[in-house]
């Protein structure tokens, strides 16, 4: 008989209550000083006690984000340790994103030394990998980072990329889209080991959301900029099923410019979204739709779903976003950004 787990879906509706209001980011936007943002986070409800030892006068913005970041993972594990879910398939699927996030960042940093990795790596993460954080930290080659996850299902992935100096870019670009494309293999088979009936379903509306989000913007962004010929831009697609048929993403791959793929993409199921988008829409704009849609329908599986999986995947990407609508208020205050240009990159629909 499925479990669903109620208890651990009741604290993280009650957790989720607690989220930043529109009210707050009108406030947020208005400040001055990364100061004042620190002191009007320490009044609310959602980070007023992870920031409550903190002097606003002496927090640095990187710190400040990085606490931020560490805290929406850590009350994923929080949820997850309720019931003792941590070690139940699916349920480590916000740990598999983050490791993903990691290899990515340290191939991106391969060229630079090792050096360069270890001064943006996520050391509180370390505890939490399934693979050495110091091994990885210390690979200097491509076979050394396969090496640093053997054991793991992503060392098989980055062996099947073939690495050569005259491709490196490519090399990089193919591997994580190889790792994505594992990542989310992955969670939906875990998903299907769990999940039953409606949450299961629901589960995968989710899932093919976000394919259909990384495809689609990847694709328009690159339409939009450099171009491409079809069968380059199916090569940079993730290679996973989404909610869209195969048929509509042929269609849309096809479109000869960024304008045609706009328009075929309004007849969509996500056309709705595109509505007030004009053909000549950036890619900023683009992103920012769909982000939108993604909240929007991740609200509604976190107030309808019947399984603690369906919701803690929910809360795991709205709580994403929240910290990432911060980090834009902090960056946007930090670069003394107008209060509409920071208005209109705050995902708060």
């Amino acid at each position: 008989m499925q479990r669903n787990h109620q208890a651990t879906i009741a604290a993280i509706r009650t957790a989720y209550g607690r989220r930043l209001t529109p009210a707050d980011y009108r406030e947020l936007v208005n400040m001055h000083s990364v100061p004042e943002v620190v002191a009007y986070l320490k009044e609310t409800d959602a980070y007023g006690e992870l920031l409550r030892e903190l002097d606003p006068a002496i927090t640095h913005r990187g710190y400040l984000e990085m606490l931020l970041k560490r805290n929406q993972f850590m009350q994923c594990l929080h949820f997850c340790s309720l019931e003792h879910l941590q070690n139940t398939p699916f349920f480590r699927f916000f740990i598999y994103d983050y490791e993903v996030r990691e290899l990515v960042k340290k191939l991106q940093l391969l060229s630079v030394g090792p050096h360069a990795y270890i001064s943006e790596m996520d050391t509180w993460l370390l505890p939490y990998l399934s693979f050495s954080g110091e091994q990885l930290a210390k690979a200097e080659t491509p076979a050394q980072v396969a090496d640093a996850v053997s054991g793991t299902p992503y060392a098989p992935v980055l062996r099947k990329v073939r690495f050569s100096p005259d491709r490196r870019n490519q090399y990089f670009t193919d591997c994580e889209i190889a790792l994505r494309a594992c990542y989310l293999r992955r969670i939906r088979e875990e998903a299907k080991q769990t999940l039953r009936g409606a949450d299961l379903e629901a589960m995968n509306d989710l899932i093919g959301e976000q394919i259909d989000l990384i495809n689609l913007i990847n694709a328009y962004r690159l339409k939009h900029v450099f171009h491409p010929d079809e069968e380059t831009l199916r090569s940079m697609m993730l290679p996973v099923p989404g909610r869209l048929p195969q048929r509509i993403c042929d269609e849309l791959y096809a479109a000869p410019d960024a304008a045609s793929f706009i328009e075929r993409i309004k007849t969509t199921r996500y056309g709705r979204l595109m509505a007030g988008l004009g053909r000549d829409v950036d890619s900023v704009g683009f992103e920012h739709a769909f982000q939108t849609l993604r909240c929007r329908n991740a609200r509604n599986a976190l107030h309808f779903s019947g399984h603690a999986a369906v919701s803690l995947y929910a809360v795991h990407f709205l709580y994403q976003t929240e910290v990432q609508n911060l980090i834009t208020i902090i960056e946007g205050i930090r670069y003394e950004k107008p209060v509409s240009f920071m208005q209109a990159l705050l995902i708060t629909d």
